[in-house]
């Protein structure tokens, strides 16, 4: 008697869904890719292409131990997402959570060796090569001023220089200035 459908399956630590095939479900793992995905249902056993929520639980258990335990079951070392760990020289496949912790802590060390590449990270520009010159640009335009700032400026600009003005200059002697240059206008 086939088991009824289960729109929600728990696998390594995440809610999946159910109607989704096991290939595709198995890619919305962090650290699963849909090769790798498709490569774990194979091995297990499973048709990639069923439906999620059609499995058994024996048939759940195997997905998860092939995620636990790649190596084991004979996916090949040229899959994982750890190649050469830095601790242990091992090759390894970490999923989840633990990934993004293993990647924060690789991100620390490069910074603490002061690389270029923690350097980089530090500074919040891009680490891989790309160019800088024209892309990634964060904030307001740059190289560029756009019309309303010029002018808001220009305007500040001006402010000041009356500023300075007025601080250096008495009343009285605004007063004979202005009654110069009102002269020199009807002239």
């Amino acid at each position: 008697m086939p088991e009824e459908f289960k729109h929600i399956v728990r696998l390594a630590g995440k809610d999946l869904t159910g109607g989704k095939q096991v290939q595709l479900a198995l890619a919305d793992l962090k650290g699963v890719s849909s090769n790798s995905a498709r490569a774990v249902a194979y091995v297990a056993d499973i048709d990639p292409f069923t439906k999620l929520g059609n499995l058994n639980k024996e048939q759940v258990e195997r997905l998860e131990q092939v995620l636990k335990n790649p190596a084991e079951h004979g996916i090949p070392s040229w899959m994982f997402n750890r190649r050469k760990d830095y601790d242990t020289g091992k090759d390894l496949h970490i999923l989840g959570a633990d990934l993004a912790m293993v990647v924060r802590t690789d991100i620390g060390r490069e910074r603490r060796v002061r690389s270029r590449r923690g350097i980089r990270h530090e500074l919040g520009l891009s680490v891989r090569g790309q160019r800088t010159r024209t892309t990634g640009r964060k904030g307001l335009v740059v190289g560029v001023k756009r019309k309303e700032i010029r002018i808001r400026e220009e305007a500040a600009k001006v402010g000041k220089g009356r500023r300075e003005k007025k601080e250096g200059v008495t009343k009285e002697e605004e007063k004979k200035e202005g009654e110069k240059k009102e002269g020199e206008k009807k002239e």
